[in-house]
């Protein structure tokens, strides 16, 4: 009997537990919602956020009504979050403020793309803005680079790009960021909260990398993935033409589940003949090298730690940020003149 009393009350702690935490994360999310759905102040919010827990935990007698209140601006909260839209016009930021257009020759074999950003980064604010219309001939796409910008010094988290390139000289680069309006600026909070629309930023690999370091990021890693032809190509399509499907049917960014990183693994999968889970280098894209290295799909025969060293690259993009042959010196294959 006694046993069976403490299995009872074990199990109806852990309800309680449960209880707890799911009213907590609740009440987390409906504080984060009145911030950035509803437009109160990031103090009030804050206020809110810590006072109002004290109160219903000292005030037995006004938890009904505390409660009742909470589940109406939840219910508005939500109702709100469903109504809002996408957005295909407003002031945005210089740096995304051309969407790329993708052009797809009748034959399938040439990519058209206006708006493929250039800029020359000295700074962060200091830049030399420029917009470009390249061809991209599939017949030359022969390699793919995966590229993890560490946030900081986290092992975890990183910002995740592709490089694909056609021929040695001649590479773009494909980024899915959050898209900034003039002023805004990006957070993981307000990205839970369609606050930014979707991008797939395309770029040259001079720009998208000197702006990394412009930035001041110390660690930049270029990983050469190991693929077939008929991979790469098919990936570089499929992005390409959700890139270009974004100019008229925007979507949002989000911080979990439309991310730099969870974006990429939905085109891998979708293009790859075969299983992919989803793991650890999704949830922690600063692993994602690591990931690569232990599936046997980075081209290197040196361990991890060794490719590591070895494709850390921020310095030699700072190095040779202005050299013609950018591309190949940052991958150390600089024996050529």
């Amino acid at each position: 009997m006694n046993e069976e009393l403490k299995v009872g009350f074990k199990k109806i702690s852990m309800i309680g537990i449960f209880k707890v935490l799911l009213m907590s994360l609740a009440w987390l999310w409906l504080c984060g919602a009145l911030r950035y759905l509803m437009g109160v102040p990031s103090f009030l919010s804050f206020v809110i956020l810590i006072g109002l827990p004290i109160y219903f935990y000292k005030s037995k007698k006004r938890r009904k009504h505390l409660l009742i209140l909470a589940t109406v601006l939840l219910l508005i909260s939500v109702v709100l979050l469903i109504i809002k839209k996408p957005k295909r016009y407003s002031d945005w930021d210089l740096s995304c403020k051309k969407p790329p257009i993708i052009r797809i020759s009748e034959s399938g074999d040439i990519v058209t793309i206006s708006n493929v950003r250039h800029f020359k980064w000295e700074g962060v604010t200091d830049y030399q803005p420029s917009w470009v219309k390249k061809n991209y001939y599939l017949d030359k796409l022969d390699s793919l680079d995966l590229i993890v910008e560490p946030l900081g010094d986290s092992r975890l988290f990183a910002h995740t790009m592709l490089s694909f390139g056609f021929g040695p000289e001649e590479r773009v680069v494909i980024s899915v960021e959050a898209r900034k309006e003039k002023g805004e600026k990006y957070g993981l909070i307000s990205g839970l909260y369609k606050q930014f629309e979707l991008l797939y930023q395309i770029s040259s690999e001079r720009d998208a990398l000197t702006l990394r370091v412009a930035r001041g990021q110390s660690k930049l890693y270029m990983y050469p993935v190991k693929a077939t032809p008929e991979f790469i190509k098919s990936l570089f399509l499929d992005m390409v033409s959700k890139a270009g499907s974004l100019v008229d049917n925007p979507a949002f960014y989000h911080s979990l589940r439309a991310n730099c990183t969870t974006e990429l693994f939905k085109h891998i999968r979708e293009n790859f003949d075969g299983d992919i889970s989803y793991g650890k280098g999704v949830l922690f894209p600063s692993t994602s090298g690591q990931v690569l290295h232990e599936m046997g799909w980075m081209d290197t025969e040196l361990d991890y730690e060794d490719a590591r060293k070895k494709f850390m690259s921020a310095e030699r993009v700072r190095m040779f940020s202005k050299d013609p042959h950018f591309s190949r010196k940052i991958r150390g294959n600089d024996t050529e003149s």
